[in-house]
C-alpha cells in the first residue's frame, strides 16, 4: 500500500503492526537471550561472507585479486592492449570486490552492535533487579 493509496481511504502504510507484539497487543519485553539468538544468525551469514560458513558462494575470498583482465585474455593487438589497459585492475570484478568488502565491514559493525544491545540490556535488567 502507497502513501497515496492510504490518502485515498486505504490503510495507512505506517500504521504498527499489532501481530509485531505477543498476546492481545501488549509490548512484547525484549529479552537479552532473543537479541543474542538475532546476533547469532547475523554472525553466522558474516562468517559465510568471510569465506568461513562452508558455503560454496558468495565469500569475499572468490574475490581475490588476479581475476582482473588483462592483456593476456583480451589480446595483443593495438585496441586489445588499449583496452586491457582501460579495464585492468579497476574491472567491474574489483570494483565490486571493493564494495562488497565495505558492506562486510558494516555488517560486521551491525552485528558488534546487536551483540553489545544484548550485554546493555542483560546489565540493565541485572542492576534494576538488584542481582548486578
Amino acid at each position: 500500500m502507497t502513501q497515496k493509496d492510504a490518502m485515498e481511504g486505504g490503510p495507512d502504510p505506517l500504521a504498527v503492526d499489532k501481530s509485531l507484539f505477543d498476546g492481545d497487543g501488549e509490548a512484547r519485553e525484549n529479552s537479552p537471550q532473543a537479541i543474542r539468538a538475532v546476533a547469532q544468525e547475523l554472525r553466522t551469514a558474516y562468517e559465510a561472507m568471510l569465506g568461513n560458513g562452508g558455503r560454496p558462494n558468495g565469500n569475499i575470498n572468490q574475490m581475490s585479486t588476479g581475476n582482473e583482465l588483462g592483456a593476456a585474455q583480451i589480446g595483443q593487438w593495438n585496441d586489445a592492449l588499449a583496452l586491457a589497459a582501460t579495464v585492468g585492475s579497476n574491472n567491474a570484478g574489483a570494483k565490486f570486490a571493493e564494495v562488497y568488502q565495505k558492506f562486510i565491514d558494516a555488517y560486521q559493525s551491525v552485528v558488534e552492535a546487536v551483540e553489545l544491545s544484548a550485554e546493555n540490556l542483560d546489565r540493565a535488567r541485572r542492576g534494576n533487579e538488584g542481582d548486578a
